[in-house]
């Protein structure tokens, strides 16, 4: 459902027409694969696991911070060429951090990754803490606007918390980075009948999870 909601925002950009920043959490420890990512019985044995509509690798969603921001077509934020739009985005989400103390900066080039899951090496402007990728994303753009699905990952020094106040400090971050003014936005009933529909139709179907099978 948490893929579904964020496909239908997306559908509903335009309707929508400005940017959007959505905070939220998993019902239980799950897995997600990136769109391309090749999908095998062991990625996840024993959790639930769903395929993301953007790129990346293996998340694991057992205590981290998820976010999605939608933007729609002509947006500065859309406009701009991908690696640049990752930059503002984290540039955000390291404002934060920094916020609840964490020493976070944009990692100035890409590391070196041994495995297909996201947080073992960063690229260039994922979020770091010590050296340490703490903060990730995927994007996917289409003509009617722009996806980005992130996650935060707390530092080793506090592995077994969840930082309640994030939520309240990834809007403060955005409004500081992006110089954005949040405004509350709730959708309205078609928009959650078409996630629902994209749930049951695609993101929960086998069909889609173990497209592209190892």
């Amino acid at each position: 459902m948490n893929m579904a909601l964020d496909d239908a925002l997306l559908r509903a950009a335009p309707e929508r027409g400005r940017p959007l920043l959505r905070l939220y959490g998993w019902s239980a420890p799950a897995v997600s694969i990136g769109f391309f990512q090749r999908f095998s019985l062991d990625l996840a044995p024993g959790r639930p696991l769903v395929r993301r509509p953007t790129g990346g690798g293996l998340v694991d969603h057992a205590r981290d911070t998820t976010y999605t921001v939608v933007v729609p077509a002509g947006h500065a934020l859309w406009r701009v060429a991908t690696v640049e739009s990752y930059r503002r985005i984290h540039e955000a989400v390291a404002a934060a951090l920094r916020l609840v103390g964490w020493a976070a900066e944009l990692a100035a080039c890409d590391g070196s990754a041994t495995t297909d899951a996201c947080f073992d090496g960063p690229v260039k402007f994922d979020v770091v803490v010590a050296g340490r990728k703490v903060a990730g994303a995927a994007q996917r753009r289409l003509k009617r606007g722009l996806l980005h699905q992130g996650s935060i990952l707390l530092p080793a020094a506090r592995d077994t918390e969840r930082p309640t106040a994030l939520d309240g400090e990834l809007r403060r971050g955005f409004e500081m980075a992006l110089g954005a003014r949040f405004e509350a936005w709730r959708p309205g009933p078609e928009l959650f009948d078409l996630a629902r529909r994209l749930c049951a139709e695609k993101y929960g179907a086998r069909e889609w999870t173990e497209r592209f099978r190892a």
